[in-house]
């Protein structure tokens, strides 16, 4: 029976993300580590998927599979249902009628637009290429996945891979550690600094690997718990302190960095003055809090240099907009890399269509060796048997493989005249 060559592939994604739905929902159906296996071959068997991974990030949840047939919200209601979350059925309809679904090769597209961050809440974020490389090798370690999903991933991150070089897209920082951490490195402040740290959570944990990265190892935590502080401070080198001793730290400082959870001011004149310990050289101070942790007063009444949310913000907006402009050069590389995406596609599944014939031809040979020409081949002697042999060795080779490039490129030939 002959095999179908696809053109328009089996390649289909459901995508509940941060454009449609609020990060509630979206974390309704992240699926921990512990049970993803389960939970994934359990939708594999459910819904009759041929492959499945899945992607989960902070703002986005993708089942990206194949299957023969178009994804409907009837079809993405049972995935969704499968997966096993807390909602009524109503629900998991309402969710299902207003995911993204992409078919085919627009689900290709979707996803080199996924990878390259064209689609994410925060444009040009190299994290992503990350997060679908390892959930591509999570779902081949599971054994859910096959060549579909090997073409489709390996494509994205070569094209993510082409849009981060080549354009401006992830030039400028947008992030508040990122934006933070670029004005504190233009003052060139030496690694043997006295670097003061208020805070204990993610973005004081992102800022404390830069500095750890870049060399700095005189660093001091503080924080309200101080458990949380000496983690840091075994994490990263340095000394830790509870926030109620800071009246108490007598060791100065040259750069202070806070962020705090908390609603009032951390950081008020008196505290400052205290923290100075008589010393009048200008200090660099970052308040990545919001509402503040340090009084306004302070760069107005000392020698400081202030970077504090309402600047960070105006260049993050600024950075954005930056990055924006350069989705128009990004979309040339998405394309280029779909046409690939299909070309290679499309090989792959006229390899497998022609998977028989090495082996069919391999059968003839020693059919014919083995039995057809057994009698004659005993009246030959050793040296001539051993020239017969590699010269049918030459020919099935080339039996096998000229005929084969001939049909491919044949076949591919009409795939694009269709």
């Amino acid at each position: 029976m002959q095999q179908r060559i696809t053109v328009v592939n089996d390649l289909r994604v459901v995508a509940i993300t941060h454009k449609n739905f609020p990060l509630e929902t979206i974390g309704k159906f992240h699926i921990s580590d512990d049970v993803r296996k389960n939970s994934l071959s359990k939708i594999k068997e459910n819904c009759g998927l041929s492959e499945v991974m899945y992607l989960s990030t902070c703002n986005r949840v993708e089942f990206i599979f194949t299957l023969p047939h178009y994804v409907c919200p009837g079809v993405t209601a049972q995935i969704l249902n499968a997966v096993g979350v807390d909602l009524t059925e109503n629900e998991i309809r309402s969710i299902a009628a207003r995911a993204e679904r992409y078919n085919g090769i627009e689900a290709a597209e979707h996803l080199l637009n996924v990878a390259s961050s064209l689609d994410s809440a925060v444009i040009g974020e190299r994290e992503i290429i990350t997060q679908l490389r390892k959930a591509y090798e999570e779902g081949s370690a599971f054994g859910l996945t096959g060549d579909d999903l090997r073409l489709i991933i390996r494509q994205c991150i070569q094209t993510a891979k082409e849009v981060f070089t080549s354009t401006d897209l992830a030039k400028k920082p947008v992030s508040v550690v990122s934006i933070g951490w670029e004005q504190f490195r233009k003052h060139e402040i030496p690694t043997n600094a006295r670097i003061l740290l208020i805070g204990a959570g993610q973005i004081i944990r992102n800022f404390s690997k830069f500095l750890s990265e870049n060399g700095y190892t005189r660093l001091t935590f503080a924080n309200r718990t101080f458990e949380n502080a000496e983690s840091l401070a075994q994490t990263f080198g340095g000394k830790a302190l509870a926030l109620e001793d800071l009246h108490a730290y007598t060791e100065g400082f040259d750069a202070l960095i806070s962020c705090t959870g908390s609603s009032d001011v951390i950081i008020d004149d008196n505290l400052y003055t205290l923290l100075l310990q008589n010393e009048t050289a200008a200090k660099i101070v970052l308040d990545l809090a919001l509402p503040a942790d340090i009084d306004s007063v302070i760069p107005k009444s000392h020698a400081v240099t202030y970077y504090g949310m309402d600047q960070i913000k105006q260049w993050a907006s600024e950075n954005i907009q930056f990055r924006e402009q350069a989705i128009a050069d990004c979309m040339p590389i998405i394309q280029s890399g779909l046409r690939e995406f299909e070309k290679v596609h499309k090989e792959r599944q006229i390899e497998k269509a022609m998977v028989s014939i090495p082996e069919t031809i391999k059968e003839i040979r020693n059919t014919a060796l083995g039995s057809v020409f057994a009698k004659d081949l005993e009246t030959l002697d050793d040296h001539s048997r051993e020239v017969l042999e590699k010269i049918v060795s030459y020919i099935e080779k080339k039996y096998i493989s000229i005929p084969m490039k001939m049909a491919k490129d044949v076949l591919l030939d009409e795939v694009k005249k269709n």
